[in-house]
């Protein structure tokens, strides 16, 4: 993952100077070195992690994956935003086709 051309990326689809439109790329690349620190903590032996609680021992899912789930969900959100904020906006012009006219022997 390449975090400089990312940035420079989406800096280039939000208008600069907007420090809110700034801040979410900053948002965005921060949850995206947290979802990838995530993945190297994830190993393929660790879904799993087993609880000790005195006596008692049981299996969950790994913790580590639903913060990575919930990260996911938080970068699919402001990816959406980028694109609405880029989006061109819908230019609203009357349609210029004139009206069609008819004559009394068309309506008979």
């Amino acid at each position: 993952m390449n975090q400089a051309k990312i940035r420079k990326e989406l800096l280039s689809k939000i208008d600069s100077e907007s420090a809110v439109e700034r801040e979410k790329v900053d948002r965005y690349i921060s949850l995206l070195k947290a979802f990838y620190k995530l993945d190297r903590l994830i190993k393929p032996d660790n879904l799993l992690v087993k609880i000790e609680n005195g006596k008692q021992s049981y299996w969950k899912s790994n913790p580590a994956i639903a913060e990575k789930n919930r990260i996911n969900t938080a970068l699919i959100a402001l990816e959406k935003d980028f694109k609405y904020s880029v989006l061109p906006k819908k230019q609203t012009k009357p349609d210029k086709k004139p009206a069609k006219s008819y004559s009394k022997s068309d309506l008979l």
